[in-house]
């Protein structure tokens, strides 16, 4: 039974790893570009393997998802993408949002049922998706601009992030995307999570997670 679970738990990072190749590298499909503002909907698998399985699976999703950035920010570069080839912007953030949602979901699951957890999903993704946003645009900002560890001076980046105007991105930009991506999350996450539930073996781990009541 024990390696029955073992090889479970492979092939669903396994599609969790595929879903976040397949969103990042196919055109389109995971990432969005709309004049001079980026929109993403892949960190909505974070979402959903930090609801299920809880913050480990929320650290390791988030760090997939943060290292996909990086190598797509490598591989085809454009308007802010190349800010992302410094692993502090790119990686750092996301590990500490699918962390952080991995925590947050395991802690109301502690003090709540199923049909509690789900009303509260929706919210708890718009506001999770907003930390994301908060987050990557703060390591921009910390990593990039004030690049204590000189990797942007190393990339040669420092010329083009220092001439960026991080107010405007923050209040216009940042938060245009944050509450499209919020909104978007607050939509899907729910009946994907419902939908995946349907799964025995997702149920079962998801189910010794709730309060007994």
């Amino acid at each position: 039974m024990k390696h029955l679970n073992i090889f479970r738990n492979i092939a669903i990072d396994a599609l969790f790893l595929a879903l976040f190749a397949l969103f990042t590298f196919v055109p389109w499909l995971g990432y969005y570009q709309v004049g001079p503002i980026s929109f993403q909907i892949v960190h909505l698998f974070v979402l959903i393997g930090a609801a299920i399985f809880g913050w480990k699976k929320g650290l390791l999703y988030g760090f997939i998802f943060g290292l996909f950035s990086l190598l797509k920010a490598i591989s085809y570069p454009g308007m802010l993408d190349f800010a992302f080839i410094n692993p502090f912007v790119s990686i750092l953030p996301r590990v500490l949002f699918g962390l952080i949602s991995g925590l947050v979901f395991d802690l109301i699951k502690k003090y709540t049922n199923v049909k509690n957890f789900a009303i509260y999903l929706p919210i708890l993704c718009f506001v999770l998706t907003c930390l994301h946003t908060f987050l990557t645009l703060t390591s921009l900002y910390l990593f990039g601009v004030l690049d204590p560890f000189g990797i942007s001076n190393a990339l040669g980046l420092s010329e083009i992030i220092s001439s960026i105007s991080f107010i405007s991105l923050f209040t216009s930009i940042g938060l245009i995307g944050m509450c499209v991506e919020g909104g978007v999350a607050a939509v899907i996450v729910l009946p994907l999570y419902l939908a995946l539930r349907k799964i025995n073996f997702v149920k079962e781990n998801d189910d010794k997670k709730f309060k007994t009541i």
